[in-house]
């Protein structure tokens, strides 16, 4: 795999990237998905580039292992290829100041990845901030819970929906529930990723917490 030029690499990775955002691929099921995968395969300029350096299966578990394993961690401003995204969902900085207030910000040199995390500081306390979606709570979770045993910052678990998403009345209140046996504060908050150009990567407009 590392047989394929960096410059190709890059401009495969943008591609797909561009289409999984027309897709909407968080709301895709497995098997649309699966689907997708093997129309990309048959793409001209997508498994068409990556033919001529791997074979087609090995292309088409490039594109699951490669690009799209780091899809929404590129969309939060993670990982290598969070420049090639157009549409990026709200960064550390957003989530911070939506889920705490205006007054907090992210410390330099701790954001971390799987799940996304960060120490945040409002000047007097900090926090260990960890978000991610519904679909990530128990990771979540087992993040906050390894920062209370690391005895790290007072973590805080923030569910972030995009705008469209919904917890049911019973979803909402189980998540409360295993955070609070957890030991661990939860706030929810619903986003909308916002198609950029490559010179405007502002934060994405962001509803205030529901709970």
């Amino acid at each position: 795999m590392s047989d394929i030029p960096e410059s190709v690499r890059r401009t495969v990775i943008k591609s797909i990237y561009h289409k999984a955002d027309e897709l909407g691929w968080d709301g895709l099921s497995p098997a649309d998905r699966t689907t997708w995968y093997d129309r990309w395969i048959d793409d001209e300029m997508l498994g068409g580039v990556l033919t001529r350096y791997m074979p087609r299966e090995r292309a088409r578990m490039w594109i699951k292992d490669v690009p799209m394993k780091h899809y929404n961690r590129a969309r939060s401003g993670i990982g290598p290829y969070a420049d090639l995204v157009s549409t990026p969902l709200p960064s550390a900085y957003d989530i911070a100041r939506v889920a705490l207030g205006e007054d907090w910000t992210v410390l330099s040199g701790t954001l971390r990845e799987k799940p996304n995390r960060c120490q945040v500081t409002d000047g007097q306390k900090q926090m260990l901030l960890i978000w991610g979606n519904p679909r990530n709570l128990k990771s979540l979770v087992w993040a906050g819970l390894n920062a209370r045993v690391d005895k790290l910052p007072p973590p805080i678990v923030v569910i972030s929906l995009l705008q469209g998403e919904r917890l049911t009345e019973s979803e909402r209140r189980r998540h409360q529930e295993v955070c609070k046996l957890a030991g661990l504060n939860v706030r929810v908050i619903t986003s909308r990723a916002t198609r950029t150009t490559p010179v405007d990567r502002g934060g994405s407009p962001m509803r205030l917490p529901d709970g």
